[in-house]
């Protein structure tokens, strides 16, 4: 029932422990070779990028969340929470102040060869990473809340944008699907 989206955040750092909650809660290990969210014949097309700079005991930086492993490894030193949120086509302004933006991108080719025989042909896979996409979202928004952080998902960004940052956050050979921003609520309510 506490469960809503948050655009406005506060000054106050996430802990490491957040962000490991977070990004477990969006792609991590449950249990044998489960997940946290569902995939289509446990394909797991998701990557999941963490784009930290608020983050208490974490560098600022782009990292890559490996859920094998339940570890992030760091792709690039530095804060780009600007220059990523910079792509929305409408949030920049707050976004940019969240601890860390989650970004969830996804192998949309491999899923369409995956699924090719299944109708509609050729685009069925492409429906099966959305959805595990917003599985994951849901996922990160009741963590959050549990947690007494605020969490929102913007799809509103420029593929092309996101896509063409240098240095780059989304994999190469994916596609980006969505971008959540998690941090302290700036009225301190979740």
């Amino acid at each position: 029932m506490r469960r809503r989206s948050t655009r406005g955040f506060g000054a106050r750092p996430l802990s490491i422990a957040q962000v490991a909650l977070m990004v477990w809660a969006a792609q991590g290990r449950t249990t044998g070779e489960h997940r946290t969210c569902p995939s289509a014949h446990a394909l797991y097309p998701l990557t999941l990028t963490v784009v930290a700079g608020n983050v208490d005991g974490l560098a600022a930086g782009t990292y890559r969340y490996d859920a094998e492993r339940d570890v992030l490894t760091l792709i690039t030193a530095g804060d780009h929470r600007d220059q990523v949120a910079g792509t929305t086509l409408a949030d920049h302004d707050w976004l940019r102040r969240a601890g860390a933006l989650l970004l969830l991108s996804g192998d949309l080719e491999a899923a369409a060869r995956h699924f090719a025989d299944q109708p509609p042909l050729g685009r069925r896979g492409a429906r099966y990473v959305w959805l595990e996409a917003g599985h994951a979202s849901q996922n990160v928004y009741l963590q959050a809340t549990e947690a007494g952080l605020g969490a929102v998902l913007v799809a509103g960004f420029d593929d092309d944008r996101i896509l063409g940052l240098t240095p780059a956050v989304v994999p190469s050979g994916q596609h980006p699907l969505g971008l959540l921003g998690v941090g302290h609520p700036a009225d301190g309510r979740s």
